[in-house]
């Protein structure tokens, strides 16, 4: 599509599910509840999209570079019915039909039309089922897991054993394709680059994966996977995901703009938007598996983007685990852990492997889309010159004569405050009751007795202000004993190191039950963003405080990130206009309303403002207020704005400025 706009965007909600013989795909719905979820996400993104806006400016001009990347694959085939348990040969169909597709080797690329065949690239990608698992062994690339769920949807729970799935394989070293009933009349769905490692990947409806063999007409030559797998690669729908507007945008130069997705197999030429045809054969489109059949060569060059230096999967093109392992293993490290953790500093370590020459330890922060590599011939690593109350994640890969493993899973950490610092409280016996279990949003952990104490930086759990949330703990008893245990749990909302404050107990109570038990509580707006502590107090019979040591029960201290509170929003942006007079602009990410202030009496008079979201669609504030006196503030109402990333610009007759602010409704 012509149209390009902004690096960054908000999508809109995929088209809703028209009829069972028309394709819909669950990803933009998915893209959407993601950044809802995971606000750190819109960050991840918008440096994903500034890395391609590079390589593409770079890039336009390039033919075919003969560097193939190859990518292994591992497909998780989860099932209920035998139906669902697909072949061995179906699942390698698929495969066959994405090394056809992404190098542009498919016989039916040549019904292309003039008017586009010049455009029809090899992306220069292959796919392999995988011969080595993460630990090395020898595998067939597929897995299969029987579940008593009839269907699955598109909230992700497919993709954890926790939840009737399977959980993924390392997704930094393989694209995990999962394959299951999903329902719904959805065909497929995949998540973009920047999104959580734990569910990254492609989903596909048993229904529509592979060619022939038990694929249903008219999905049943595996164009599913190659549509999917281009959402996985940094590819939109053609159509932009705007309805009928023509002003959406797919981040493409050479795909015509085109109104809204095409179904079935529609003639050529197929106008919209006031271009000559749309190019409905294409595979980010929605036209019948028999109908598309080509990439353009600037999405080629956006997915390659990917792969390049600094790419968000750079670390995901490997022949390793696509060759079997040899008579000498060369085994993936296993055992992660981290101590003596600081605000700038921390210790990895992990368990030695047999055959190991030495050791490739790669790190960033978790919002960062690429890792600082170091070499070690030992088993642990002193990583310095860190960032305070920041999350790191890191991950290890073997070096052997032979060749080196696949990168471990990852694992994270998270730095201590540089100037927080918090009194000391801890049981002194847990012989007879404990803190057996904490559960907080991405958090959750089982324990013995820790000594009575303990401070867990490995997991941190992830929270957003005005949002609420369930927090879980139970208390574990040696056996034949139960007793009344008082409960406290406190959280330093505004990270001055106490938890005296207002609103930080989220917990008092008593039970003598062994039971998992929950309170939920609301993050206040007021909660300062970064990392801040929380505290699980557990003491026998009678209530503590928060700086106490008693004689039973168990203390235990977690890392809690807080984003959207009003540290963040009054983290003003300034910028410095024409005539030196300062703007403010707060709060950021907003709720309800944008405050705009400037020190010149009556500066907005002839002035303009709009909010543009990252696909370029322009939204018009609600209504606007000014206020009255020396120093001026307009009011812009934003409450029925969607959430995510937008440009707020001002333009007069002294300039153009503009801003970019997050809509975070709670």
């Amino acid at each position: 599509m012509r149209i390009k706009f902004l690096s960054v965007f908000l999508v809109l909600g995929a088209l809703p599910y028209l009829a069972s013989a028309q394709r819909n795909c669950g990803t933009m719905d998915q893209h959407q509840n993601l950044l809802n979820a995971f606000p750190e996400m819109i960050q991840n993104r918008e440096a994903i999209e500034q890395h391609t806006e590079r390589f593409v400016k770079d890039h336009s001009d390039d033919k075919n570079t003969g560097i193939v990347y190859t990518i292994p694959v591992v497909v998780h085939i989860v099932y209920r019915t035998a139906a669902e348990n697909i072949s061995d040969a179906q699942v390698q169909s698929q495969i066959d039909v994405l090394n056809e597709d992404f190098r542009l080797l498919n016989a039916d690329a040549a019904n292309a039309p003039s008017l586009f065949s010049a455009l029809r690239k090899d992306v220069e990608i292959n796919f392999c089922l995988a011969k080595r698992d993460p630990a090395g062994a020898a595998t067939t690339g597929i897995t299969r897991t029987v579940t008593t769920r009839t269907s699955f949807g598109t909230n992700d729970a497919v993709k954890s054993s926790s939840t009737g799935g399977k959980s993924p394989w390392n997704t930094a070293a393989y694209m995990n394709l999962w394959v299951c009933n999903i329902g719904g009349g959805i065909l497929g769905y995949a998540q973009f680059p920047g999104g959580p490692a734990a569910t990254d990947g492609v989903v596909i409806d048993y229904r529509y994966l592979g060619r022939g063999g038990s694929a249903v007409a008219p999905f049943n030559k595996g164009r599913t996977g190659t549509h999917e797998v281009g959402h996985y690669l940094n590819l939109f729908h053609i159509w932009g995901d705007d309805g009928t507007a023509c002003t959406g945008s797919d981040q493409v130069a050479d795909t015509p703009n085109q109104a809204d997705p095409n179904y079935g197999c529609p003639s050529f030429p197929n106008p919209s938007c006031s271009n000559t045809s749309d190019m409905h054969m294409n595979y980010m489109d929605y036209s019948d598996d028999a109908c598309m059949y080509m990439f353009s060569a600037g999405q080629a060059t956006r997915m390659r983007a990917l792969f390049a230096a600094g790419g968000s999967r750079a670390g995901l093109s490997s022949t390793t685990p696509c060759t079997p392992p040899s008579a000498t293993t060369c085994g993936v490290p296993a055992s992660l852990a981290s101590s003596n953790i600081t605000a700038t500093s921390a210790t990895v370590s992990w368990g030695a492997v047999t055959n190991a020459v030495s050791y490739n330890v790669q790190y960033k922060t978790s919002a960062a889309t690429t890792f600082t590599t170091v070499n070690t011939t030992a088993t642990s690593l002193n990583l310095t010159g860190l960032t305070a109350g920041t999350i790191y994640n890191y991950q290890v890969q073997t070096v052997c004569a032979s060749g080196s493993s696949a990168y471990s899973s990852q694992a994270s950490f998270t730095t201590t405050s540089a100037t927080v610092s918090y009194c000391a409280s801890r049981g002194n016996s847990v012989a007879d009751e404990w803190i057996d279990r904490v559960s907080l949003n991405n958090l959750t952990r089982t324990s013995a007795g820790d000594a009575g104490y303990i401070y867990f930086t490995t997991t941190s759990a992830n929270l957003v202000a005005r949002t609420s949330y369930s927090l879980g703990y139970s208390a574990g008893f040696r056996s034949g004993y139960s007793a009344n245990q008082f409960w406290k749990i406190w959280i330093d909302w505004n990270r001055d190191g106490v938890f005296s404050d207002a609103t930080e107990l989220v917990v008092n109570r008593s039970s003598t039950s062994a039971n998992n038990l929950s309170t939920t509580f609301t993050v206040p707006s007021t909660a300062r963003n970064g990392t801040t502590r929380m505290r699980v107090s557990m003491k026998w019979n009678s209530a503590q405080t928060s700086c106490e040591t008693f004689s039973y029960g168990e203390v235990e201290d977690y890392n809690v990130v807080v984003s959207g509170g009003t540290a963040r929003e009054m983290n003003n942006e300034i910028a410095n206009e024409g005539n030196g007079n300062e703007m403010l602009m707060f709060p950021n990410p907003a709720h309800d309303k944008i405050w705009i202030q400037k020190s010149e009496a009556g500066w907005q008079e002839n002035a303009g403002f709009m909010l543009v979201d990252m696909k370029g669609k322009v939204w018009n504030p609600g209504s606007l207020t000014i206020s009255d006196g020396t120093v001026e503030k307009v009011e812009l109402k934003v409450d029925q704005l969607p959430n995510g990333l937008y440009n707020l610009i001002i333009s007069s007759d002294k300039g153009r400025t503009s801003r970019k602010v997050v809509i975070l409704h709670p």
